[in-house]
């Protein structure tokens, strides 16, 4: 315990969210997002998307990729930045500020003095922190480089695919993994929130705009990547547009001479005929591909992440509002 809540590691909040949420989460990942990243990376092969003429092409780039993601050399500097990054991101440095707490290496008064909790905190806790996550970022940029070199290939893609996203949405499905951080980044800034609003009075009103800022920025850490694939599903659902457009003025066309102009054999009857069923097949197979996305993932995607994003701030509610409040409140809602 400290002088005031500041200088008081039991009730830094903050650091509880960052190592006994934030470590495990970043840990968790490799059974959460590895295994979704690579199985959307196969997924490429499996369904058809690469062309066999590209198959060299794309085995390089699963090539490069592992060779950047096991890089000693990468992660070196990565632990490199870790270490340093301890010492040099700091409240003080950013701020200029010489801030009361525990975890500064340098107390008011005593400007050589510091605590073992804030050494270990410094030396050991916040680097293997950073390491992991500035290793996850790495590995992120090294896939969305992968999504480069295969949206440069000539992709076999389906619009009239079910997913409206030319085959491409299990990307978006797989990105949703992602929301794993998401959840680490927001519940570290609840926690900091949570100890200016018990200990600082501070509004909870005034967390709104960082909360939407965080949320954007997942979005686009996330999701972002894929727009890499927007000029190749454009340039595709313009090709076939103008393809089943050609197909459907045909059909319709004969099916005019046919049944409208009296074409059809004598014995042959409407009710009941192929043509009808055909017809209606490919009008709604036509409207089916027109309403293709341009991007590989979808607004239920979108929610998700930003739901993810939000979960960790609903505890925040509970300090300002009384418990009975929210119950009186739930209870008007369902009876």
């Amino acid at each position: 315990m400290g002088a005031s809540p500041q200088e008081s590691l039991l009730l830094d909040f903050g650091t509880y969210a960052r190592f006994f949420l934030g470590v495990p989460l970043l840990l968790a990942a490799e059974q959460i997002v590895g295994p979704h990243l690579r199985s959307a990376g196969l997924q490429f092969v499996q369904g058809g998307f690469v062309r066999q003429d590209d198959y060299p092409a794309f085995d390089q780039a699963i090539a490069r990729a592992a060779k950047w993601r096991e890089s000693v050399w990468a992660e070196i500097i990565i632990l490199a930045l870790a270490v340093t990054g301890a010492w040099l991101f700091t409240p003080e440095t950013l701020t200029g500020d010489v801030i009361a707490s525990w975890r500064s290496p340098n107390f008011p008064g005593a400007p050589l003095s510091i605590s073992f909790a804030a050494l270990w905190y410094r030396l050991v806790a916040v680097p293997i922190l950073q390491f992991f996550w500035y290793r996850w970022l790495w590995r992120l940029l090294v896939w969305a480089n992968f999504l480069w070199s295969v949206s440069r290939l000539n992709l076999n893609l389906v619009c009239t695919h079910a997913d409206q996203a030319g085959g491409l949405g299990f990307l978006g499905v797989a990105h949703t993994s992602l929301g794993v951080f998401a959840f680490a980044m927001s519940s570290v800034l609840s926690a900091e929130a949570a100890f200016l609003i018990v200990f600082q009075k501070a509004d909870i009103a005034t967390f709104q705009v960082p909360y939407v800022v965080v949320v954007v920025i997942v979005e686009l850490m996330f999701l972002g990547p894929l727009l890499i694939f927007t000029p190749t599903l454009i340039r595709t659902r313009l090709a076939w547009v103008r393809e089943y457009g050609l197909l459907v003025t045909r059909y319709n066309r004969a099916f005019h001479e046919k049944w409208i102009m009296g074409q059809a054999a004598a014995d042959e009857r409407l009710l009941g005929t192929a043509d009808i069923q055909s017809l209606a097949d490919l009008g709604s197979s036509f409207e089916y591909l027109r309403a293709m996305k341009v991007v590989p993932f979808s607004l239920r995607a979108a929610r998700q992440l930003a739901l993810v994003t939000s979960l960790p701030s609903l505890p925040l509610i509970l300090l300002v509002v009384p418990i009975n409040q929210i119950l009186q409140l739930l209870t008007k809602v369902v009876f």
